[in-house]
C-alpha cells in the first residue's frame, strides 16, 4: 500500500501549513519580482518564468483552484525540473485535489532532491503523524522549525503536537534544546486561550521532565500573557518550573535577592511602585550586610512600596515579614495588603510583633480573582526601615 496521507486530519494539516509558506525566491530580474509582486508574472519571458509559475501555483492553491494550481505547478516543474520547491508545489496541488497517490509521488521526488524544502518537510511530517510515528514526526518538525522558527507561533503547525498523542514527542524534542526553543516560548502573542494553555503545559513539562529550565527572563512574557488571558494557574506552573530562583516556597524570593528597581521578569516577580516620595534600595545597594530592602518615605501618608502577584489555592495562610528600624528594633511601619488589582488592595490586620521580631497577618484566599496581588506599604515616619524575610505558609 503506498504511503499516502492516511486521514483527513493529516491532509488538512499539510494544506494548512503549506498555505502559510512562501515560495522560494531563486530567480532574477522580473522573475524575482514576480515572486513578491503577484501580477508581474505575465511580463516575464518564458525561459525565466520559474518563479512566475510558482507565484501562480501558490496563489491558486491558496484560493482552492485545483486545475489552475496543477497547471501552474506543472509548468514550473518543466522550467525547473531539479528544483525541489517546484515538485513540492505540484504535490501540494495534488493534495488540494485529494489525489493522495499523485501527491505522494510528487513529494517523493521533492524529497529525493533535497529535504530542506519546507512544504516537503510538512508533507512527510503529516505522513508520520497519520501513521502514528510521533518520534519521526517530531524529527520532521525539528527540521522544519530550524528553517522556519517563526512558525512556532502558528497553531496550524503546532496544534497537532500540543494537544494530541504526539505531545510527548514534542516535549522530548524541546528537552534536547533545539535552536527554535526560545521562539517556541516567545511566539505566543497570537494564540487563543486554549492554545496558550497547551503551550504553557508543554513548557512546564519540559522543565519538570529533566529539560533545562528556560529561565525567568525567557518565560516572563509567556507567564504574563497567560495571566492576562485568565490562565493564572498555568502561568504559575510555567514560572515555578522554569524560574526556581524566584519561586521558592509559596512567596518566592522572600529576601528580594532578585528585586529589580527598573523592571521585573514577570508579574510573579517583585515590582516597585515608583512613588516619588519613597526610596527603595537593596541592602547591597546601601552597602549594608544582609538581605532585604532599605525603605524610606517622605510622605505624610501610607504609601505602596513593593508588590507581586500570587497564585494560591483557596484556604487560609499566614504571612510573616521582618521590618527593622535604623536602631535595629522591630517596627510596625511596614504593613501588607491583598487584593485583585496591583493597587488598592485591602489592608491586612497585622498581629502584634512576636518575640522573634516578626510581623504577621492572616490571609483568607478565595476565588474572587484568579490570582491575588500582595503589596507592602510603608507608614509615615522618620528614618529608614529594612524589609526582609517575607514568608507565607498554610494556616491549619
Amino acid at each position: 500500500m503506498p504511503a499516502t496521507i492516511r486521514n483527513q486530519a493529516g491532509r488538512a494539516l499539510a494544506l494548512a501549513v503549506i498555505a502559510l509558506l512562501v515560495v522560494a525566491d531563486v530567480g532574477t530580474g522580473l522573475d524575482r519580482l514576480s515572486a513578491t509582486t503577484p501580477g508581474w508574472e505575465r511580463f516575464v519571458p518564458g525561459p525565466f518564468a520559474a518563479n512566475a509559475w510558482r507565484t501562480r501555483a501558490l496563489a491558486a492553491i491558496r484560493r482552492g483552484d485545483v486545475p489552475a494550481a496543477r497547471q501552474a505547478a506543472e509548468a514550473a516543474v518543466r522550467r525547473g525540473p531539479v528544483e525541489p520547491a517546484d515538485s513540492a508545489l505540484l504535490g501540494s496541488a495534488f493534495l488540494l485535489g485529494a489525489d493522495s497517490g499523485a501527491a505522494d509521488r510528487a513529494f517523493r521526488v521533492a524529497g529525493q532532491m533535497g529535504w530542506r524544502d519546507a512544504a516537503t518537510q510538512v508533507y512527510w511530517l503529516s505522513q508520520s503523524l497519520g501513521l502514528g510515528d510521533y518520534r519521526v514526526a517530531a524529527m520532521r518538525l525539528d527540521a522544519f522549525l530550524r528553517q522556519n522558527p517563526e512558525m512556532t507561533g502558528a497553531p496550524a503547525v503546532m496544534a497537532a503536537f500540543e494537544t494530541g498523542p504526539a505531545r510527548s514527542a514534542l516535549v522530548g524534542k524541546l528537552s534536547s534544546g533545539p535552536p527554535w526553543a526560545p521562539d517556541y516560548i516567545r511566539n505566543v502573542g497570537d494564540l487563543a486561550p486554549a492554545e496558550l494553555q497547551a503551550r504553557g503545559e508543554i513548557v512546564t513539562a519540559v522543565a519538570r521532565g529533566g529539560g533545562r529550565p528556560a529561565g525567568c527572563q525567557a518565560v516572563g512574557p509567556l507567564v504574563d500573557i497567560l495571566v492576562l488571558r485568565g490562565l493564572a494557574g498555568g502561568a504559575d506552573a510555567v514560572w515555578r518550573s522554569n524560574c526556581p530562583g524566584q519561586s521558592n516556597g509559596l512567596i518566592g524570593d522572600g529576601d528580594f535577592i532578585h528585586w529589580q528597581s527598573a523592571g521585573r521578569d514577570s508579574l510573579f516577580s517583585w515590582w516597585a511602585t515608583g512613588d516619588s516620595d519613597v526610596s527603595v534600595l537593596t541592602a547591597q545597594q546601601k552597602g549594608s550586610p544582609g538581605a532585604g530592602l532599605a525603605i524610606s518615605s517622605g510622605s505624610p501618608f501610607t504609601r505602596d512600596v513593593v508588590g507581586k502577584l500570587l497564585y494560591l489555592p483557596e484556604g487560609r495562610y499566614r504571612l510573616r515579614w521582618q521590618a527593622v528600624a535604623q536602631d535595629g528594633r522591630a517596627t510596625d511601619r511596614i504593613v501588607a495588603a491583598l487584593g485583585c488589582a496591583p493597587t488598592g488592595g485591602d489592608p491586612l490586620a497585622a498581629h502584634a510583633i512576636d518575640a522573634a521580631g516578626m510581623n504577621s497577618a492572616e490571609i483568607a484566599v478565595d476565588r474572587a480573582c484568579p490570582a491575588h496581588w500582595l503589596v507592602f506599604r510603608v507608614k509615615p515616619g522618620g528614618g529608614e526601615v529594612r524589609l526582609a524575610k517575607v514568608d507565607l505558609v498554610r494556616a491549619g
